[in-house]
Order: C-alpha cells, then sequence, then structure tokens
C-alpha cells in the first residue's frame, strides 16, 4: 500500500505579526486611555480645587475687612475697608434705578489676588463692584464655592453675610462669581491633547510592534521555511537548521534537529534491521529449506539420516533464535529510559559475574583484579553493564583457542570514568578487522566463528550500551597472542 500525499492547508489569513500588532495596539490603547482618564480627571480636579481654595482665601479675607465696620456699608465709606486711602480712587457708576456703585478694577487690600467680587449694603442693593459688573445677590446664599449658571456665564459662586466685629449686625453683604471660562478652554484643549496623543499612540505602536514582531519572529519564519522544505524531502535527507538567537526559538529549532535525527536513526535502523534479518536468515532458512527437502524426498526412511537433519535443524533454529533475541536487545536499548539513572557498584557486579563464570567453565583460570581507590559506583543500569559484561567474559572463553585458557578481568578508575579490562590469551584480531568488529553480524574469520558459532551481535549491543550512557568501547589485539577490551563507563561523582 502507497503512502497517501498530505493535505497541503491553505495558508493562514492573518498572520501572527498582524495579530501581535493588534495585540500590542489594543494593549497600549488600553493603558494609555487609563493613563488619560487618570490624567484628565487628577487635572480637573486640581484646577477645580485650586481656583476653590483660592476662592476662599479672598473671599476671607475681604470678609474679614468688611466686618471691622461699625456701620452699615455704603458706597461712601466701602472703600476704607478695602485697602484704599481715598474715595475718590474709586470710579462712580449708577444703575437703572440711579443707586449709585463704586468700582475698581483691582482690590486695595494687600497680597489679595485679582478677583471679581460686589459687596452689598444691608438692603442688598450693590454698592461696589470690582469690575463692571451688575450682578443682582445671588437668592440661594452659600459660604462655599459652587458652581452655578448665570445667564450665559458659568463659574463659582459665593456669599457672605458681613456682620459687624463690634456691634454683631448685618452690615451688608459680600459675593464672588469667577467664571470658568478659562477652565472649560483648557479642559477642552487638555481632552483633545489626550485624544490626538492617544491615537498617535496607537498608530505607532502597531508599526512597532509590527517592526518588533517582524524582527523576533523571523528566526521563526526560517525554522517554518525550512520544515515546509524539509517536509518535500525524501526521508533519508535532512540537514540541521542553524538557528542561533539564544532564545525559545533557537531551543525549538534544537529540539526539532534532535526530533529529526531520532527520525533517521529509526528509519535507518528499521531498514537496517529488515536488511539484516533478511540476509542473515537466508542462510539457516535455506539449510532447513535443504534438510526438510531431504526428509521429504527419502531422509525420513533413514534413522540416522532423519536424526542429522533434525538435529542440524534445531541447532538452525537455536541460531535464528539467538539472532533475533540479539537483535531485539539492540532495538530495546534504543527505546530505554536514561532519564534516571542508576547507581550500582562495578565491583560488586564484576565479582559475582566472575564467579558464575568459574563454576560454568571450571577448566578456564578466571582473575578478577580491583585496582578502584573509590567505591566505583557507575552511572550505568545493572542489568546493562552485566550484559556487556557476560559478552565480553563469553567471547573471551569461545575465542580463548586451545592454549589460552587463561582471562583476567581488571576493574580500574580515571578522573570521570570506571574503567573494565578484560584480558584473553587467545586467537586475537588482526588489525584490518579492528575497526569493524563493533558493527552488527561482523565476524574477523568467518570460517572460524562457524565453528565456534554466534550471532555476531555481542560486541555491537556492548557498542550501543556504551553510546548511550555516554561511555566506550576499545580493543587491542595481536593475532595469535590474544585481545584486552576496554569498557569505560561514566562514574557517579557524587558518590566518592
Amino acid at each position: 500500500m502507497g503512502i497517501l500525499p498530505s493535505k497541503t492547508k491553505p495558508a493562514p489569513k492573518r498572520s501572527i505579526k498582524l495579530k501581535w500588532s493588534f495585540a500590542n495596539m489594543l494593549f497600549c490603547f488600553l493603558v494609555f486611555t487609563i493613563f488619560a482618564v487618570i490624567a484628565y480627571q487628577t487635572s480637573v480636579i486640581y484646577f477645580l480645587q485650586g481656583e476653590k481654595e483660592d476662592l476662599i482665601k479672598v473671599v476671607n479675607t475681604v470678609d474679614s475687612h468688611l466686618s471691622d465696620s461699625n456701620e452699615n456699608l455704603s458706597p461712601q465709606n466701602v472703600y476704607k475697608y478695602l485697602g484704599y486711602r481715598a474715595e475718590g480712587v474709586l470710579e462712580t457708576f449708577y444703575d437703572d434705578k440711579g443707586h449709585e456703585i463704586k468700582s475698581a478694577r483691582e482690590v486695595g487690600i494687600p497680597r489679595v489676588d485679582w478677583r471679581s467680587f460686589q459687596v452689598y449694603d444691608e438692603k442688598q442693593q450693590l454698592i461696589f463692584a470690582a469690575q463692571t459688573a451688575k450682578l443682582s445677590l445671588y437668592s440661594k446664599k452659600t459660604t462655599k464655592p459652587v458652581i452655578v449658571k448665570i445667564g450665559n456665564k458659568t463659574g463659582f459662586i459665593v456669599t457672605r453675610t458681613i456682620i459687624s466685629k463690634h456691634t454683631g449686625k448685618v452690615i451688608g453683604y459680600l459675593q464672588s462669581f469667577n467664571e470658568l471660562n478659562f477652565y472649560y478652554t483648557i479642559r477642552n484643549k487638555l481632552l483633545f491633547i489626550l485624544i490626538a496623543l492617544e491615537v498617535v499612540a496607537m498608530l505607532w505602536a502597531n508599526f512597532i510592534g509590527y517592526f518588533v514582531s517582524h524582527h523576533l519572529l523571523s528566526p521563526l519564519s526560517r525554522l517554518h521555511a525550512e520544515m515546509k522544505k524539509i517536509n518535500h524531502l525524501p526521508s533519508g535527507e535532512f540537514k540541521d537548521i542553524e538557528i542561533n538567537t539564544g532564545d525559545e526559538i533557537e531551543e525549538l529549532a534544537d529540539v526539532f534537529n534532535d526530533m529529526m535525527h531520532k527520525k533517521q536513526e529509526y528509519l535507518e535502523g528499521q531498514e537496517r534491521f529488515v536488511s539484516d534479518v533478511s540476509h542473515e536468515l537466508r542462510t539457516p532458512l535455506a539449510v532447513l529449506d535443504g534438510h526438510i527437502n531431504l526428509l521429504l524426498r527419502w531422509g525420513k526412511d533413514d534413522p540416522k539420516q532423519l536424526t542429522e537433519s533434525l538435529e542440524a535443524s534445531r541447532q538452525e533454529i537455536k541460531k535464528m533464535s539467538n539472532m533475533i533475541q540479539d537483535m531485539l536487545d539492540i532495538a530495546r536499548l534504543k527505546h530505554t529510559d536514561h532519564s534516571e539513572l542508576e547507581h550500582m557498584s562495578v565491583a560488586c557486579s564484576m565479582s559475582d559475574l566472575v564467579t558464575n563464570f568459574r563454576i560454568v567453565h571450571p577448566n578456564f583460570d578466571i582473575e578478577l583484579e580491583n585496582k578502584l581507590i573509590s567505591p566505583g559506583i557507575a552511572l550505568i543500569h545493572k542489568n546493562h553493564y552485566d550484559q556487556a559484561m557476560t559478552i565480553l567474559l563469553d567471547n573471551a572463553v569461545k575465542y580463548s583457542g586451545k592454549i589460552g585458557n587463561y582471562i583476567k578481568v581488571t576493574l580500574s578508575e580515571d578522573d570521570d570514568m570506571i574503567i573494565t579490562k578484560v584480558l584473553d590469551h587467545g586467537l586475537g584480531i588482526c588489525k584490518e578487522d579492528q575497526a569493524y568488529i563493533f558493527e552488527r553480524f561482523f565476524r574477523a574469520d568467518k570460517a572460524r566463528n562457524r565453528e565456534i558459532g554466534g550471532t555476531g551481535l555481542g560486541l555491537a549491543i556492548i557498542k550501543n550500551i556504551a553510546q548511550i550512557y555516554k561511555g566506550s568501547i576499545s580493543v587491542e589485539s595481536q593475532v595469535g597472542k590474544g585481545s584486552v577490551f576496554t569498557f569505560k563507563i561514566p562514574k557517579d561523582k557524587e558518590k566518592i
């Protein structure tokens, strides 16, 4: 069955850059709106509060001076209590009914800012105006400033009843009406400026957001483009994506590269597994087929031939079973979880293995030399270390020859590694083959190996174990003199 082509999804209608820009603009809009509202309300309240406090100060000062009079206030004596030295400095005008009204543009009381106010006599008749205004006494008398609208004018108004400090009688009234035209002008300008600034800020936020997102997401765009390119390449082709941003996007690229490498390893391992199985099982299956055909023709009637064919078939089946088990062991190593490494004692494990081999092979002299100074705790699962050492000891026994019945195991260490050496005086390996003995199904001397047996996968298993735990496996050998296999695995420095 062929692989169905993947459906190509349509390109997204909205790019992440536009989304980022819109989100940045919305965020700036909300922040600036909150800031503008707070600034606007604070400015308005502060301005009104300042106007109110200044007005109260002026009214209190003028009220204090006017209350010094012991007679009713009139156009003829009001100048005395407003800080003027002579009546003539005041201007005189008359209302519609002919009542005399004094006027001045500035108040003569020292340290009082210019304010617009009016003074009335005890009959509520206007007798003095700081300007030429002719406002009647406000009907709703209030001692604190309030905002009112009189005609087409809006402003603060304050009315006071003037009581003489000497007689305690009402001698007149004081009223101040200050227009807030300047306040409203400033408020409107401030509101316009804040709205204009907010619009400009939103536009700048959108521009800057798009520029920043383009700059920050350009590595992600590269990663996306490389992923699409890799998606259309053959499964066996892959090149690392190089992104050097020092942030999460670089980490994402590294994760993607690792994932692709693992995928390649799985694909290559699968292809190699199928190839190895088909290649290595071809011979034993052919042998089985030959013996079965022999038995079907005439061998089943010959007891000797029947016994030989069945025994040969049994040996081939055992060989295939061992081969498949070894290949499964290699596959399991690839999928072993090593996130939590086991802490195991190399000396204890090696001592048990040597003891067991001495029992199984009593005709061999197996020596264990422990040169470890530290406790010898290695970062490896015990079953993997035992598996590697069992393979090395088993090979030392198989390839010992007729005179090499001596095997020596040496445990030592350096700053970072626990070192295990397995020495034998067996057949040895030529230099040409030493570079390939850790490959799957490689046999140094194929004719000799057929006599000895084995699948050719043992050393490949050890190589995989060493790679998984960041260790190493190496060999030194001379033909006819023996071999020394050196297996290194990281030590647990915390246990030293």
